[in-house]
């Protein structure tokens, strides 16, 4: 192989990766499942392609052939932490025989994840949901409030109940709801023992003028997932987390343990704001 062949092989890998991570930014999940497997045609060793294709197949709830890539990346380096997270996390579905789900999950705006004073809360649940619940969810999903009385139930595109929110969080939700007001919920992050929820309110009712959704809380350290996005997206664009807190980590922890488990299934990042109150 000559020294011009070699560096028209890099200069064409170079343009298929930044064409991958930029269709996988864009959610555009079949366009990034071609490129990576373009990358593969080149390079059949490449660990970052084998992630990202498995990235892409479990957004198109192609749950086998997702878990059967992040395999192959195992077979190369069996250290591979975006691999063992999700392969172990894909089991539980290839196990029981899902594939292809029926009801596809709706993503959030990127812009409604951003952490604002007084408009959001992320808010831990410990998991209550069966295992395959749990492992179908992404980052960046639309979850859904459900009102019974002073409780809220958290649940999934198809129905399924996630958790309560915390008691506290409940009654002045439901409240500020049922006086007019409108919220809507999204998974940030995803582990072994809890869902990490953002809820956001997009209306505030005139009745409910000068009333805080979420009043402040003191921050008791820095941010834990503020990210440069250049970074991110080639690094970590097939993990999961997602939200950007652009003043602190004000999280609610609903846990029994008071703690978030660090196995997390991954990171995503969002660096848009949202300044209106009506969205």
């Amino acid at each position: 192989m000559t020294q011009m062949s070699v560096a028209e092989l890099i200069r064409t890998k170079r343009r298929l990766v930044d064409d991958a991570v930029r269709f996988a930014t864009q959610s555009k999940w079949h366009e990034a499942e071609a490129k990576n497997r373009e990358i593969l045609e080149v390079d059949i060793n490449d660990q970052e392609a084998w992630n990202r294709l498995g990235k892409a197949l479990l957004e198109l709830g192609r749950y086998k052939e997702a878990h059967e890539a992040y395999m192959a990346t195992l077979e190369r380096d069996k250290g591979n932490v975006i691999a063992l997270k999700q392969s172990k996390r894909l089991a539980v579905l290839v196990n029981e025989g899902i594939d292809q789900s029926t009801v596809e999950s709706r993503k959030l705006d990127p812009k409604l994840m951003v952490e604002e004073t007084g408009k959001t809360r992320v808010i831990a649940l410990p998991n209550r949901a069966s295992a395959a619940t749990i492992a179908m969810l992404q980052a960046g999903d639309e979850l859904f409030l459900q009102v019974e009385g002073s409780s809220i139930t958290v649940t999934d595109s198809r129905g399924e109940a996630l958790g309560e929110l915390q008691l506290k969080i409940s009654a002045r939700l439901a409240n500020l709801m049922n006086r007019g007001n409108r919220y809507v919920a999204g998974v940030v992050s995803v582990n072994d023992k809890e869902v990490r929820v953002l809820v956001r309110e997009v209306y505030q009712d005139a009745s409910q003028l000068g009333v805080v959704s979420f009043p402040s809380k003191a921050v008791s350290q820095p941010s834990a997932y503020s990210h440069l996005r250049a970074g991110v997206e080639r690094r970590d664009i097939e993990e999961d987390e997602y939200v950007v807190d652009e003043e602190g980590d004000d999280v609610e922890d609903d846990s029994e343990d008071g703690g978030a488990d660090t196995d997390e299934y991954g990171e995503m990042d969002s660096n848009r704001d949202d300044e209106g109150r009506d969205d």
